[in-house]
């Protein structure tokens, strides 16, 4: 991701060395052009200054900088990424070879996403973090909290922790707790299942006409018999959604991302669990057929043999198990974990019952799913 953040610093820099240069007045052969492009830029400059608008707030400040981040990042990948598909090809095969690399690096940088949270309980990289941030940035050192988030010994970003901290905690990261990778997943979920064309509206979050504004959907889906349904990413935009449907005509539907299984945060380190690399193999695969969410690790992993898997070699292995009699820890609480962490957090004994007994149904991972859409593929 280095390059392509490296390369949308040059495009702005671009832009301002075209600006600068011609506010130069020396640069110009005929100053009649100098004086049409000053008047204007000073013109344009004091409208967009204005309190009522104040764009330049709308590309950096405190109050909305995690929605500023996530919409850089969506922009890079739903907009501009978009080309990285369809440029330089008109061949099926290719495209679609393309497609594969496209979804592939979604799923590796959602798992950035998840390990960028491992702040929450990470104090030491929460304030190098910090740190950096204000020398590049000197005017974050100013911000209310920035001193009380750095000096903080403790987890951040919790339920149960500082409310006021969770809050600029938030905001120095992309939307955290899966606002942005749920959205960047929905888009290769659709992308896969191959339910017609997909337009994202994530950038466009505002539609405007000369009287009203009408809040859109996340994504817009055209499918191939030439419907036209909204998707909303998340269940708790029903009035909007509502609102949409009502002035548009157009059907929307809420995609249930609570119960995706895509963000199951271990109870022991509050780490997110990300994807593992078998998963990610599979589901940037277009031509393999995926009919199910769960994986049983230990029968079907590609990646680690069964008793590495049991020993707890693998990071990404989930564990979950409910209460039973065979099964006898203080985990069967029917939560997901770090299979790693359920290992290192019982005693030695405990510990080797646990791998001796196999407990290969508990031991799982899943691909990226989403419901609410049933109807438009069953």
């Amino acid at each position: 991701m280095i390059k392509s953040y490296e390369n949308l610093i040059k495009s702005v820099e671009h832009l301002k060395i075209l600006n600068a240069t011609f506010l130069e007045e020396k640069d110009f052969t005929d100053k009649k052009d100098f004086y049409l492009y000053l008047d204007n830029s000073r013109k344009l400059s004091a409208t967009l200054s204005l309190p009522e608008i104040e764009l330049h707030n709308q590309l950096y400040n405190k109050e909305s900088r995690q929605m500023i981040l996530a919409d850089v990042i969506e922009y890079i990948f739903l907009s501009r990424g978009l080309f990285s598909i369809t440029d330089g090809t008109n061949s099926y095969k290719k495209k679609r070879e393309k497609k594969k690399l496209f979804i592939k690096a979604i799923l590796y940088f959602v798992n950035l996403l998840m390990i960028y949270e491992s702040m929450t309980v990470d104090e030491k990289l929460r304030k190098k973090y910090l740190e950096n941030l204000a020398k590049t940035i000197p005017e974050i050192k100013k911000e209310e909290l920035y001193e009380k988030l750095l000096n903080f010994k403790g987890n951040v970003g919790l339920p149960e922790t500082d409310k006021e901290l969770n809050k600029y905690f938030d905001k120095i990261l992309p939307k955290t707790a899966g606002g942005l990778w749920h959205e960047l997943l929905v888009y290769i979920f659709l992308l896969r299942k191959d339910l017609g064309y997909i337009i994202p509206l994530i950038l466009e979050q505002k539609f405007l006409s000369g009287s009203d504004v009408l809040v859109p959907p996340d994504f817009l889906l055209i499918t191939k018999d030439k419907c036209l349904y909204g998707i909303e990413v998340g269940r708790k935009k029903e009035i909007q959604s509502g609102a949409f449907s009502l002035k548009s005509n157009i059907p929307t539907a809420s995609i249930d991302t609570e119960n995706s299984r895509n963000s199951d945060r271990c109870p022991i380190c509050h780490k997110w669990i990300s994807f593992c690399p078998m998963v990610i193999e599979d589901f940037s695969d277009l031509d393999k057929k995926i009919d199910k969410t769960e994986i049983k690790c230990c029968e079907e992993c590609t990646k680690f043999k069964e008793d590495e898997i049991l020993n707890g070699k693998c990071p990404y292995s989930k564990y979950s198990r409910g209460e039973t009699k065979k099964i006898n820890h203080k985990f069967t609480d029917g939560l997901h974990y770090h299979y790693q962490c359920i290992l290192a957090s019982l005693s030695e004994k405990d510990k080797k019952n646990l791998i001796e007994s196999k407990d290969k149904t508990a031991i799982k991972t899943h691909y990226p799913y989403y419901s609410g859409l049933e109807a438009l593929y069953k």
